[in-house]
């Protein structure tokens, strides 16, 4: 197969310019030079020479369809060039989206039992492991102030385990302590922190887990019961009053298993580089 044009279809909230800054595994090297190594080139906008389109899922906001949506649409429908579609969204949220999806072409974060499973791509960092005793022996979490959400963060304050919230919107609690500038690095304070997805339905899963344990942080985590997630097995609990009163003697297991995930190719299913191979593989068996 020649040269590989691939054109990435504008979108109103998700495009791909920031993955080709920084590096796309633990190495220093480039999503440009990569591309290049695979013989790709990539094309923001459309191009009639391409070999793959691919489209980014959006939600149709006031009930209204947008002429680009529209576009999109007679172009997957009337047009012979490959395709695939990526959804990063919640199926709550996204609702017409997934309803008129051709289920062999789209790959989402919330697959349910009809699509391919998509991982959001991630840069890496080093968690520094190695100072967790160091850290605050309490609990962070960062998310929007969601009444089950405010719920939970009562009953944990009922239990007496220290807890501190960070969200641009206030949390109707004293613990609140306001916006959080960069993730990472107010997480790296604390030895805890919960992350809370924002759909608990359909297999959803996000990038929030991979940064709280690229934080360093032991995560409870909540999402759909029935999501299943074997690259990362022992490197998060699941949050529930057990594990959260019993965390001391949980942790030591999973900091291990945190930095067993994190320096080893385990790790890679949120890569960039393995989000970019999926779409490049994918042209190239389009065009077999």
């Amino acid at each position: 197969m020649d040269r590989i044009i691939i054109s990435e279809i504008p979108s109103g909230i998700w495009n791909f310019h920031y993955y080709f800054r920084g590096s796309i595994d633990r190495t220093d090297k480039t999503l440009d030079e990569y591309l290049e190594e695979r013989n790709v080139s990539w094309v923001f906008g459309d191009s009639k020479d391409s070999n793959l389109r691919v489209y980014k899922e959006e939600n149709i906001r006031n009930g209204l369809v947008s002429y680009r949506r529209l576009k999109n649409e007679y172009q997957k429908r009337f047009q012979d060039i490959p395709f695939i579609n990526l959804n990063g969204e919640a199926q709550e949220y996204s609702r017409f989206s997934y309803l008129i999806a051709d289920p062999s072409k789209t790959y989402a974060v919330a697959p349910g039992s009809r699509f391919h499973r998509l991982y959001f791509p991630c840069f890496w960092s080093d968690p520094k492991l190695e100072l967790w005793q160091d850290r605050m022996d309490r609990i962070c979490w960062i998310g929007r102030p969601l009444p089950e959400r405010i719920r939970l963060a009562r009953e944990i304050d009922k239990m007496g385990i220290g807890l501190d919230i960070y969200s641009r919107d206030p949390w109707p609690l004293p613990n609140w302590k306001g916006y959080a500038e960069n993730e990472v690095e107010t997480s790296r304070n604390y030895k805890y922190r919960i992350v809370f997805e924002n759909s608990l339905n359909d297999l959803y899963h996000s990038e929030k887990l991979f940064h709280c344990i690229r934080s360093g942080c032991v995560t409870f985590y909540i999402a759909d019961e029935n999501l299943e997630l074997p690259h990362l097995k022992g490197s998060y609990l699941k949050c529930d009053r057990y594990n959260l009163e019993e965390r001391d003697q949980l942790c030591d297991k999973v900091v291990n298993s945190m930095e067993n995930f994190m320096f080893t190719d385990r790790w890679e299913v949120y890569s960039r580089r393995e989000f970019f191979n999926l779409i490049i593989n994918y042209a190239i068996k389009a065009n077999q």
